[in-house]
């Protein structure tokens, strides 16, 4: 009866030691795919804000090859392969992935990519997840010395931490930079300048990510 006992209480350890392992490991394996994720889709931003900087066209796919080599090296025993769709004209005019429509009174700059995931260690096959990154700008209103504009980013959400080091006029110089909301727009930003503003007025702006946009009214 006590070796009876002795074993079922054995097995019952060893149950909870081997769940406890497996559980382990899968937040391993779950924690490794929100990590390639999340610097995926950092990695899309970079390079959108690269491409706004530059110009260049090839930065995303230049940045996701050797990304795709980096996450090799950084897993070797996991069996990590990332593969990767650019965007390629849809209804926004993309190209490897990327695209601008400037200097409009709607501008913006967009990044899309889709990928899949394979962990061959744990039998992972096929996750797929897309990343995208958008910014725009639209130039709404314009008065002797003040600019209204609106900032959007993913999904159409205004953008609502920019200040006046984000924005740039070119001709006058920005005084303040302020916002408030808005029933159309929902958030607005009213660019104070401190010379009079052109008949037709160019402005940029840059969010926190660094992607670039180029509007005209």
């Amino acid at each position: 009866m006590m070796i009876a006992l002795m074993i079922v209480s054995i097995g019952a350890i060893m149950y909870r030691v081997g769940t406890y392992y497996r559980q382990e490991q899968w937040e391993e394996y779950i924690t490794l795919v929100e990590h390639v994720r999340l610097g995926t889709i950092r990695l899309v931003e970079i390079s959108l804000a690269n491409y706004t900087a530059s110009g260049n066209n090839s930065t995303l796919k230049d940045n996701l090859d050797q990304w795709q080599n980096d996450l090799r090296k950084a897993y070797p025993g996991y069996g990590v392969t990332l593969t990767y769709n650019l965007a390629d004209g849809t209804n926004i005019n993309y190209f490897q992935g990327l695209a601008s429509h400037w200097n409009e009174t709607v501008s913006y700059s967009a990044a899309n990519a889709t990928f899949a995931l394979n962990i061959t260690s744990v039998g992972l096959e096929g996750y797929k997840f897309t990343a995208t990154a958008f910014l725009s700008l639209t130039v709404i209103n314009t008065t002797t010395n003040e600019i209204t504009v609106a900032v959007t980013e993913e999904d159409g959400m205004p953008i609502t931490n920019l200040k006046k080091d984000n924005f740039q006029v070119v001709g006058p110089n920005i005084i303040s930079v302020t916002s408030s909301y808005d029933q159309n727009y929902t958030l607005v930003y009213t660019i104070k300048c401190d010379g009079n503003i052109p008949a037709q007025v160019t402005v940029r702006v840059w969010d926190q990510r660094g992607i670039m946009v180029i509007a005209k009214k």
